[in-house]
């Protein structure tokens, strides 16, 4: 259930949809913003039952010479295949919500945005009042990131392939964001989402 007293509103799209493009509009409109990711990135550094669980599923290759977790080496071995990504989202997700739900109590504004890749795949978009899905064709997706990583573009249809279809994304999703224009296109349509959201507020 969503948390009392706040309205929760979820950010999410696939890898290339343009979502970072998304949050940092919202952010820039005075609203606050949850980044799973970086959220995560910090529970790995500190949270030392985390660490334990992760070297006791995955072994201790994947810490560094300083006894840290090798975002290197983790990403090997999670993006190898889907049952590891899975397994590593059962492990660290519990703890990533714990810490966002930390967050959400402590923040002064009565709305709060979390942008989150997995926000589907978690189940946590069930905690959202709403949730926003960016989407855009795959092949665009390909694209973007191909060109804005530098990576082949074999290699991010294998990360896409890791995240679960579109089509069930759009299937969850309480409102879906096109952006497959223009970068003005994309703004223009977050603009009027605003004014959706200020209604609420």
């Amino acid at each position: 259930m969503p948390s009392k007293g706040k309205l929760l509103i979820g950010i999410t799209g696939g890898i290339g949809s343009g979502k970072s493009l998304a949050s940092g509009f919202f952010e820039s409109s005075g609203y606050t913003i949850i980044y799973a990711d970086e959220v995560a990135k910090r529970v790995y550094r500190v949270n030392s039952s985390l660490k334990q669980r992760l070297v006791k599923a995955f072994g201790k290759h994947i810490l560094d010479s300083s006894g840290n977790i090798s975002g290197i080496e983790a990403r090997k071995i999670i993006l190898s295949d889907k049952k590891n990504v899975k397994k590593v989202n059962r492990i660290v997700h519990p703890f990533v919500v714990k810490e966002i739900n930390e967050i959400i109590k402590k923040a002064n504004d009565n709305i709060v945005l979390i942008e989150a890749a997995i926000m589907f795949e978690s189940g946590y978009y069930r905690k959202m009042n709403y949730t926003i899905l960016i989407y855009a064709p795959k092949e665009l997706r390909i694209k973007r990131v191909s060109r804005r990583d530098k990576i082949p573009k074999s290699e991010v249809r294998r990360l896409i392939n890791l995240q679960i279809d579109e089509r069930e994304k759009i299937k969850l999703a309480d409102f879906i964001i096109r952006n497959d224009g223009s970068k003005q296109k994309l703004l223009n349509a977050l603009k009027t989402f605003n004014n959706f959201i200020k209604m609420l507020s």
